[in-house]
């Protein structure tokens, strides 16, 4: 790895840990200032925006990366308009039929299904979670056009900023902290990021919904489209045992161990930097070399990637597991959870590497292969997450984020060996 591509990842490393630590802050605090049902509240309402948002967008961010890093200089322009058009377009649709699902379940017979959420907060969710969705799309652009380092801050950083300092700005005025001052706290992050990230430079939204193409354009579009669409699968697939664990493990551990869960899963993430970082400064090129067939630095690439995020990962393990105890003790965090704790960080170690086959396969384009791993792995560990969940401690129930990564590292690199070997 050249000199120049370390540096970047370095520094991608660098944005990307400075976001994470406003995140993982920012959960303490909610933990440690707000009573534990309205932090169970906020971080259930948060964790099913996060997922809303990246269903939104559904794949799309990860074809706009490789279809912008490998277009022409003369073709840029025009597509970065089509592609934050297109965006705006499915992100409309997933609106459309969440709303129409929102309304349903506000009926008084079916609302009974969904105990203390209301109407408002409902349909705020669900904008929040467009805004979201669309601001990480015109985010990836940048980052196809080689600007990773905004690309990171909108991506990783903005929001948790302004979700950290109105955190601070409420409990220096006296306010008191509770799901729904929390929620609109995030909502009004997600405005502002889309204001800043697309209205500001792309105009107005409307226009870029209308916008259409002609010609070969129109066609690679609608190409771009149907990728999208196996993307989104292979990106729900992979995040569908967290976001099932999320939604999980208040129904059956409760509010407290729930709180404590989400913690500990914010903590386990932190050991995930250097990959995210790799993933994220090298995909487009990853991209280009697969682009112009060549398949020695491509490997080399990889290999070293994988020996740097495997290597950090068990390090910054070492370094979580000697301070838990100080971050559970400023959290609040009354359950204990070392256990839990300790299999989320070994799980985090076997989905690091298999997120770097997962992104290498992707800018490769063997999206079918994808799919289908992804699929089945995750059917069968989100089965057996369920099935633990109600009969077992949660500790137990979280080896099923270890089985699952593991085997999806494994089938994810032998595929990576079998396509690089060319």
């Amino acid at each position: 790895m050249k000199l120049r591509r370390l540096a970047a990842v370095l520094n991608t490393l660098i944005l990307r840990g400075a976001g994470s630590g406003v995140a993982v802050l920012f959960t303490v605090l909610v933990s440690r200032f707000a009573d534990t049902a309205d932090a169970a509240r906020f971080f259930l309402l948060f964790n099913i925006s996060v997922i809303a948002a990246v269903c939104y967008r559904w794949g799309l961010d990860e074809v706009i990366i490789r279809r912008v890093a490998s277009a022409s200089a003369s073709e840029i322009s025009a597509l970065k308009i089509q592609l934050v058009g297109l965006s705006h377009r499915r992100v409309l649709v997933w609106m459309g039929g969440t709303m129409i699902i929102a309304l349903i379940f506000s009926q008084t017979k079916i609302s009974s299904l969904l105990p203390g959420f209301a109407v408002t907060e409902i349909f705020s969710l669900i904008v929040a979670s467009a805004l979201v969705a669309l601001s990480a799309c015109a985010a990836r652009v940048r980052q196809g056009e080689g600007h990773t380092n905004l690309a990171t801050f909108l991506l990783n950083i903005a929001i948790p900023l302004s979700l950290l300092l109105g955190l601070l700005l409420l409990k220096a005025g006296g306010w008191h902290l509770n799901a729904d001052s929390l929620f609109f706290l995030y909502a009004s992050g997600a405005l502002f990021v889309y204001l800043i990230t697309v209205f500001a430079t792309y105009g107005n939204p409307i226009s870029n919904v209308f916008y259409r193409t002609k010609g070969k354009c129109s066609v690679a579009i609608n190409s771009d489209s149907r990728a999208a669409n196996k993307l989104g699968g292979v990106v729900f697939a992979q995040q569908a045992l967290l976001w099932v664990a999320l939604v999980v493990v208040p129904l059956a551990y409760g509010a407290q161990l729930y709180k404590g869960f989400v913690v500990a899963q914010k903590i386990a993430t932190l050991i995930s930097l250097v990959m995210l970082a790799v993933n994220f400064t090298l995909s487009s090129r990853f991209a280009i070399l697969h682009a112009e067939g060549d398949w020695y630095r491509l490997r080399k690439i990889i290999k070293i990637s994988l020996v740097a995020i495997a290597g950090a990962s068990i390090l910054a393990s070492v370094m979580v597991v000697a301070f838990r105890e100080q971050i559970f003790e400023f959290a609040r965090v009354e359950a204990r959870m070392d256990g839990t704790l300790l299999v989320l960080l070994l799980s985090q170690i076997f989905f690091s590497s298999a997120s770097l086959f997962s992104v290498v396969l992707s800018m490769c384009r063997d999206d079918d292969f994808l799919l289908l791993s992804q699929g089945m792995v995750s059917f069968f560990g989100v089965l057996l997450f369920v099935c633990l969940s109600f009969f077992c401690e949660i500790e137990v129930a979280c080896l099923a984020f270890v089985l699952s990564y593991f085997s999806l590292s494994l089938v994810l690199g032998m595929r990576v060996r079998h396509i690089t070997a060319s």
